[in-house]
């Protein structure tokens, strides 16, 4: 179905929502296999063995403890090329005034970054270092700066609790609480509202009682 103008309902033109501006799952699922084609059998290991790096309501598989039946959101799918893509051609990284005109998403769709790389103050190209050369750069950059110049910033997916836990920890014990992470950026607006007209910044009901 689709809405007039009138706000009365009529048949759609195509199925599933095609012609719709939003949602539009189907075809973007489609959008989703055809980029994630050159590794199809390790994507689908992904979903059907792994646990989802983008909901809080944890799914293991293609299910969840919150709600019956198929548990499989297009925030999950948008994910799945970070863990497939493979390695980045390594002469893309010899122009950075290049890379500097790309977009966040034409970066991401460059690759995976295989290897540490450097890029140097003046320099036009990142230089590739070891791991051993990467962990003592961080290291001395760490141990010279003052706990309050120091904070830890984390994306609000695509990492386990595990990371974020270790991520907080580590800053703790280098002496600074500047830890923030995405979702708090994205949440702010709502859970301010919810705090001064419910009392509480969370969600107050439980989604399994929901379901019962």
């Amino acid at each position: 179905m689709s809405g007039r103008r009138d706000g009365t309902r009529s048949p759609a033109r195509l199925p599933f929502g095609l012609d719709a501006e939003k949602p539009r799952h189907y075809r973007d699922m489609l959008r989703v296999a055809w980029q994630n084609r050159d590794q199809l059998p390790f994507a689908w290991r992904i979903l059907r063995d792994g646990v989802c790096d983008g909901c809080a309501l944890g799914p293991r598989g293609l299910r969840d403890d919150v709600i019956d039946g198929v548990h499989l959101c297009m925030t999950r799918l948008e994910l799945l090329r970070i863990n497939t893509m493979p390695a980045l051609d390594p002469a893309v990284l010899d122009d950075v005034p290049r890379l500097r005109t790309l977009s966040s998403a034409a970066l991401r769709q460059l690759g995976r970054v295989p290897f540490p790389l450097l890029l140097e103050r003046g320099a036009t190209r990142f230089r590739r270092v070891s791991w051993d050369e990467a962990e003592r750069i961080a290291a001395d950059r760490l141990r010279a700066a003052a706990p309050d110049r120091v904070a830890f910033f984390t994306t609000s997916r695509g990492l386990t609790n595990e990371t974020y836990y270790v991520a907080q920890k580590v800053a703790r014990a280098l002496g600074t609480n500047n830890v923030d992470n995405d979702a708090r950026l994205c949440h702010a607006a709502s859970t301010t509202a919810m705090k001064r007209t419910l009392g509480v910044a969370a969600a107050t009901c439980s989604l399994i009682a929901l379901r019962a």
